[in-house]
C-alpha cells in the first residue's frame, strides 16, 4: 500500500505522545513493506507572508516527508480553523502526486477537519482522533478557570475559546455558512451556540471518512456525548517502548532505586506542568495530608511560564518547589530514550490527569517498565484501574485526594509495592497491546478499507 499520514507535527524536536506514536506507527509500516508518505506543518511564529503554504520535501529512511508553512495567519474567525482551503489543494495534489492508496489524518489541526470531505473524493480517508480538537479548538474540554467543559455547558465553552483567541467574536455572524451544508427545507434558522456550531461541522466532515479511530472506547464515549454521532473505531495506541517490558527487574545496579534506596518514595512525574495535568493538585493533595515527610515528588516535563495566559497555577507549583525543596523537584524536560533511565530512579509514576486523558502514554510506559502507578480516572485513564500496580484517584473529587493518597499510604499498597519495586518485582503489564500489535490492527484497516 501507499499510505499518507497527516499530522502537524514531525520531527525530533516534537517530544509528545501523539509524535511518538505517529512516528513509530509510520516506520513499522514501511518495515511490513508499505509505502509511506507523511504530510506536516511548518508553523514558525516568524514565518513571513510570502512564505506561508510554501512546502519543503526530504527524506528519512524509507520515509518521505512534505511540510508545509502554515500559522493561521489568514484566519478571520474561529471557524476558519476548520477550513484551510489552500492546505486542502496542497493536500490533494500530495495524493495525486504520490498516487496515495489511503490517508490518515493523526491531527486536523492546521489542516481543517474540511480536508475530510475533500480528501475523500480521492482516496478513502481515515480520521485518527488523539484529543479532542473535532469538539473543542483547545482540544482538552478543559477551561481556563481550571475546570472540566461539560457537554451542556456551551457557556462555558464559548468564554475558553474567547479567553483563548482573538479570532472569536466573529464566529457567531459566520455561522449560517456552516447550516448551508445542509438541505434547505432542514435547515433551522435558530440561533446556534458556539459550541453547537464548532462541533456540528466536525461531524458533517466526519461523515465522509471511512473509518473514525480513537485509542480508548472512554475518549469514543466523551466524543459521542458532545455530539458527535460517527460510529467510532476503537484501536489502541499501543507502546512504541525504548526498553524491555519489565526492565525493573533487569536494572543495572549503580543506577537501580532497588540498589539505592531512600527514606521517602519517589514518585515521578513526567509531561508539561499544566493545571489540567494535575501536578499542582497533587502535590498540594499531599501537603495537606501531611504526607510531605514520605514522599518525594520529581518532575519531568517542561513549565511554561503560563497556562493560557495565566501565571497563577504555574506560580504556585514553582512556589511549593522553593518552600519544600526536599519534597518537590523540578528536573526539565527529557528525551524519551531517557524514559529507563528516569524510571530507574523511581519508586512509583504518577498522572493525576484532570482532564479526560485520550489514552494516557506516560502510564501505561511506566506499568510496562515495571513502576506501580498512581492515576486518575481521566478518560483513557480509567481503562487501567483495577490492574495490579494501580491506585486510582477519583478526578471529579480532587478535593479529598489528600484522604484517598493517606488511606493509600496508612492502609493501601503504597508501601507494600515501594518494597517490591526495590525488590526488583516487576508489576504485571501483559494485558498492555505493543506498538507493533497497533500497526498490525491499523494495517488490516487500511487494507479493508482500499479493497471495498
Amino acid at each position: 500500500m501507499r499510505i499518507g499520514i497527516v499530522c502537524f507535527a514531525w520531527g525530533k524536536n516534537h517530544r509528545g505522545g501523539l509524535e511518538t506514536h505517529v512516528s513509530g506507527l509510520a516506520k513499522l509500516l514501511t518495515e511490513y513493506g508499505h509505502q509511506v508518505f507523511v504530510h506536516c506543518i511548518n508553523n514558525a511564529d516568524n514565518l513571513d507572508l510570502e512564505s506561508q503554504y510554501n512546502t519543503q520535501g526530504w527524506e528519512e529512511g524509507e520515509l518521505r516527508i512534505e511540510q508545509s508553512n502554515y500559522n493561521y495567519w489568514d484566519t478571520r474567525c474561529l471557524f476558519d480553523y476548520q477550513r484551510v482551503p489552500q492546505a486542502e489543494i496542497i493536500l490533494d495534489n500530495w495524493i495525486n502526486h504520490y498516487q496515495l492508496d489511503i490517508v490518515d489524518f493523526h491531527h486536523n489541526l492546521f489542516f481543517g477537519i474540511r480536508a475530510v470531505r475533500s480528501c475523500s473524493k480521492l482516496v478513502p480517508t481515515v480520521v485518527t482522533l488523539h484529543d479532542y480538537w473535532c469538539i473543542d479548538p483547545q482540544c482538552s474540554l478543559f477551561d481556563f478557570e481550571h475546570s472540566i467543559i461539560e457537554p451542556d455547558d456551551h457557556d462555558k465553552w464559548e468564554r475558553n475559546s474567547r479567553k483563548a483567541t482573538d479570532r472569536t467574536l466573529k464566529s457567531l455572524d459566520s455561522a449560517h455558512y456552516y447550516q448551508s451544508l445542509q438541505e434547505q427545507n432542514d435547515r433551522d434558522d435558530s440561533i446556534i451556540s458556539l459550541k453547537a456550531a464548532w462541533v456540528r461541522y466536525s461531524d458533517q466532515m466526519l461523515q465522509y471518512a471511512s473509518a473514525v479511530i480513537t485509542p480508548s472506547a472512554e475518549a469514543a464515549t466523551i466524543h459521542y456525548q458532545h455530539g458527535i454521532t460517527y460510529q467510532i473505531k476503537v484501536v489502541e495506541n499501543g507502546l512504541n517502548l525504548s526498553f524491555p517490558r519489565g526492565q525493573l527487574a533487569h536494572e543495572i545496579k549503580h543506577t537501580s532505586a532497588a540498589n539505592t534506596p531512600t527514606e521517602r518514595i519517589r514518585i515521578g512525574i513526567l509531561g508539561i506542568v499544566a493545571p489540567h495535568k494535575g501536578q499542582l493538585k497533587f502535590c498540594e493533595a499531599l501537603l495537606d495530608a501531611n504526607l510531605h515527610e514520605f514522599f518525594k515528588v520529581e518532575v519531568h516535563g517542561p513549565i511554561p511560564a503560563t497556562y493560557q495566559g495565566d501565571e497563577s497555577s504555574q506560580n504556585k507549583i514553582i512556589e511549593i518547589a522553593n518552600k519544600f525543596p526536599d519534597f518537590l523537584k523540578f528536573n526539565g524536560p527529557y528525551d524519551k530514550e531517557l524514559l529507563s533511565s528516569i524510571f530507574s530512579q523511581l519508586d512509583i509514576v504518577a498522572m493525576p490527569s484532570l482532564w479526560h486523558e485520550v489514552y494516557g502514554f506516560v502510564a501505561r510506559e511506566s506499568l510496562a517498565y515495571g513502576l506501580p502507578i498512581i492515576i486518575t480516572d481521566a478518560g483513557g485513564l480509567a481503562g487501567l484501574s483495577g490492574h495490579e500496580g494501580v491506585f486510582t484517584l477519583p478526578m471529579a473529587d480532587s478535593d479529598n485526594w489528600s484522604k484517598y493518597l493517606k488511606k493509600g499510604l496508612e492502609e493501601g499498597p503504597f508501601f507494600r509495592w515501594v518494597y517490591q519495586r526495590r525488590k526488583g518485582i516487576p508489576m504485571p503489564s501483559d494485558f498492555l497491546p505493543s506498538n507493533q500489535d497497533c500497526a498490525r490492527k491499523i494495517e488490516s484497516l487500511y487494507q479493508s478499507l482500499i479493497s471495498d
